[in-house]
């Protein structure tokens, strides 16, 4: 009976390991489909010299659809002026910066005592590219 009473003690918490490696699962492909959307709108960027407003509009639409999180959860900054191809130095880098909030980080949180506000993380993506902005 101690055994029994052991073993009920201990599995939910071994279980709770088991469902962290599909929770990392889910929140890599999450961090891929991210990055996919984001290098496909900063090559459209290259080619308009900035992030137009419809292209981080795409953005925040796509990840929402794509991943499931709302769009109050994503936020992408970026410059309005346009940079040219030919510019010196600085002057043809477009700086962007997406950043999404992911719930869900920790399998079995409220087990383990995390709250919700708690089991967050912030994807961010925060890089330059260079214009090729005639």
């Amino acid at each position: 009976m101690k055994q029994f009473i052991v073993l009920m003690a201990v599995l939910p918490i071994m279980l709770i390991f088991l469902l962290q490696f599909t929770a990392d699962q889910v929140n890599g492909e999450k961090a891929a489909f991210i990055q996919s959307v984001v290098y496909a709108a900063k090559e459209d960027a290259k080619q308009e010299g900035y992030f137009t407003e419809e292209i981080k509009s795409r953005i925040v639409r796509e990840i929402s659809e794509g991943i499931s999180v709302p769009a109050e959860y994503i936020e992408v900054a970026t410059g309005d002026e346009i940079k040219y191809r030919y510019a010196k130095g600085d002057g043809r880098l477009i700086h962007y910066r997406v950043s999404v909030k992911l719930d869900g980080v920790m399998a079995g949180g409220r087990f383990l005592g995390i709250s919700d506000n708690e089991n967050t993380v912030t994807y961010v993506i925060d890089s330059y590219t260079a214009s090729e902005k005639i």
